[in-house]
C-alpha cells in the first residue's frame, strides 16, 4: 500500500484538483484524470481493478477478498457537478483549500470526500487485519450527475458479477457534524424539458404583436396550471400511488435536531410553503414535488429588446415518493402539458431521464421483511454502536428528499438493498459555489468506518 491514503486531507485534495465534470466535453481530461486517481487508490488496497467503456463515462469494476466471504458492495461516483457561477467562489473551485474546519472545492462533498472516507476506512482496517473476511466490491461510476444513463445497461450486462448480500452508499446527508443519519429512503427523479415553438423567427413586437401568440406567453400559461393555489402539483393523477409513511418514520424526524425556523433562517426565505398536512420538514421527505429548475426564450441580454421569441422552453423536475413510478408521471405531466398549451403553439416535451423512489426498512423496524441477508441484519446496528462511539450520539433513520436513481436500479437488478450513511450537510453547498467539506465529520467517519469493516469481517467468522 502506498501513503496516499495515510493523509485523508491530501488525497482528498488530489482528487478535487480533478476537475471532472461529466456534464461537459471539454472537461474530458479532468474525467480521465479523476478515474485514474481513484483507480490507483483501488489498487493501493488490494484490488484488482476493471475499466468497463460506457457510451459516455467509463465504471470502475474493482474486487478484493475470497468470493466465498460475505459479498459487500460500495457504490461511489467520480464526477461532479459544474463550478459555475464562477465569480461566487471564494476560491478557485478544483484546488482545495483547507479553512476553518473545511476543505473546499468542487466535488470535496459530492461525492469525492466521502469515497475517500471509505478508502482510507478501509486502508487502516486492512493494515490491522490483512485477511479481512468481506469480498468487497467496488464501485465508482463517471456520470452519476448527468443522471448515470448508462449504468442501468451495465448493470444489466454486469449483474452476476454484482450479486452480493449488501451495498453501502455515503452519498446522503446528515443534519450536521453531532448527528449523522442513515438515510432510508431516496425520491424519485422524473426530468423533462418542454419546448414551445411558435413563428419560423423571432419577431417584431410591433410589427406582429397582437396577431399570433406569443411562445413565452404560453408557457407561463402552461406552468401555471401544473399547481393549484395550495402549492400541491394540479397534475391528474400525480398521487395516486403515494403512500403514507409509517409512525416510526415521523418519531424519527421528531429527533432531527433542527426545527422549521432553523430551517427557514438557513434558506433565507420569509415563510416555508410545505402542502397542506405536512411540514416543511416532513415534505422534503416524504411528498412528491414538481418543480421548475429553468424557463428561458427570448432576449436575455441587458436592456430592452421589443421581440416575440420564435422559442420558449421550460426544464422540469418531479420528485417521486413510494410508490410512484417515474415512467407513469412523465406520462402523466406530459398528457397535462398537451392538454393546456394553446393549439396555435406547438408544443414538445422530452423525457431526460430519471429513475423510481427507493425505500429500505431497516432490520427490526415495524414494516422490514424480516428475509435481509445475514450481513445486512448485522451491519445495521454494527454501524449504530461504530457511530455513536465517534460522534457520541446514534444515528437517526430519516428518509432524504434527493434522488440517487442507480439506488434503485442496483436493488431491481442486482437484488442489493442499501445502507447508507449521510457525510454532508446543507452547509458543505452541494452544486452550488463554495462547496466544502466537513474535517470533523470526515475524520470521524473514518474511524467509524474502519471499526465497521473489521467489525463485520469479525462477526462473519462468530
Amino acid at each position: 500500500m502506498t501513503a496516499t491514503l495515510d493523509n485523508p486531507i491530501q488525497a482528498l485534495s488530489e482528487y478535487v484538483s480533478y476537475p471532472s465534470v461529466s456534464a461537459d466535453s471539454s472537461f474530458s481530461d479532468g474525467i480521465s484524470g479523476a478515474r485514474e486517481f481513484a483507480t490507483q487508490r483501488l489498487q493501493d488496497l488490494g484490488f484488482s481493478v476493471e475499466t468497463i467503456e460506457t457510451p459516455i463515462h467509463p465504471v470502475l469494476l474493482g474486487k478484493r477478498g475470497d468470493p466465498s466471504w460475505p459479498r459487500l458492495v460500495i457504490y461511489g461516483h467520480y464526477d461532479v457537478q459544474p463550478p459555475d457561477p464562477l465569480d461566487l467562489w471564494s476560491s478557485e473551485p478544483f484546488v482545495a483549500i483547507e479553512r476553518e474546519g473545511r476543505l473546499y472545492g468542487r466535488g470535496a462533498a459530492d461525492n469525492k470526500g466521502p469515497q475517500i472516507v471509505h478508502m482510507c476506512a478501509l486502508h487502516r482496517a486492512l493494515k490491522k487485519n490483512p485477511n479481512l473476511p468481506l469480498h468487497i466490491i467496488y464501485l465508482i461510476e463517471g456520470e452519476e450527475e448527468i443522471g448515470s444513463p448508462s449504468f442501468r445497461p451495465f448493470l444489466e450486462a454486469r449483474k452476476e458479477q454484482l450479486a452480493g448480500d449488501m451495498l453501502l452508499v455515503s452519498d446522503t446527508g446528515s443534519p450536521g457534524p453531532d448527528q449523522l443519519v442513515v438515510t432510508t429512503g431516496l425520491r424519485g427523479l422524473t426530468a423533462m424539458e418542454v419546448k414551445f415553438k411558435g413563428p419560423r423567427q423571432d419577431l417584431h413586437s410591433g410589427v406582429h404583436g397582437g396577431a399570433l401568440r406569443n411562445p413565452l406567453q404560453a408557457l407561463a400559461q402552461v406552468c401555471a396550471s401544473l399547481h393549484d393555489s395550495s402549492g400541491k402539483v394540479a397534475v391528474d393523477g400525480f398521487y395516486d400511488d403515494v403512500i403514507e409513511p409509517q409512525d416510526w418514520e415521523r418519531e424519527e424526524l421528531s429527533k432531527l435536531p433542527i426545527k422549521e425556523e432553523d430551517y427557514q433562517e438557513f434558506l433565507g426565505v420569509k415563510t416555508l410553503s410545505p402542502p397542506p398536512g405536512y411540514n416543511a420538514l416532513e415534505a422534503i421527505r416524504f411528498c412528491p414535488t414538481l418543480e421548475f429548475n429553468g424557463l428561458g426564450g427570448g432576449y436575455q441580454g441587458e436592456g430592452s429588446k421589443t421581440v416575440i421569441p420564435s422559442q420558449a422552453f421550460a426544464k422540469i423536475t418531479c420528485r417521486l415518493v413510494p410508490n410512484q413510478r417515474s415512467a407513469d408521471i412523465a406520462r402523466k405531466v406530459k398528457r397535462s402539458i398537451e392538454a393546456v398549451c394553446p393549439e396555435s403553439i406547438q408544443v414538445e416535451v422530452e423525457v431526460k431521464g430519471g429513475g423510481d423512489p427507493y425505500v429500505i426498512i431497516p432490520p427490526g423496524k415495524p414494516g422490514s421483511t424480516g428475509h435481509e441477508t445475514k450481513l445486512m441484519q448485522r451491519a445495521f446496528p454494527i454501524l449504530e454502536e461504530c457511530v455513536k462511539n465517534q460522534f457520541g450520539t446514534k444515528p437517526i433513520y430519516l428518509r432524504e428528499g434527493g434522488s440517487i436513481p442507480i439506488i434503485r436500479d442496483l436493488q431491481e437488478v442486482a437484488g442489493l438493498e442499501a445502507l447508507m450513511l449521510g457525510l454532508f450537510t446543507n452547509e458543505d453547498n452541494l452544486h452550488a459555489p463554495d462547496e466544502s467539506f466537513n474535517l470533523k465529520i470526515m475524520n470521524q467517519a473514518i474511524d467509524s468506518f474502519e471499526t465497521f469493516f473489521l467489525n463485520l469481517g469479525k462477526s462473519y467468522r462468530q
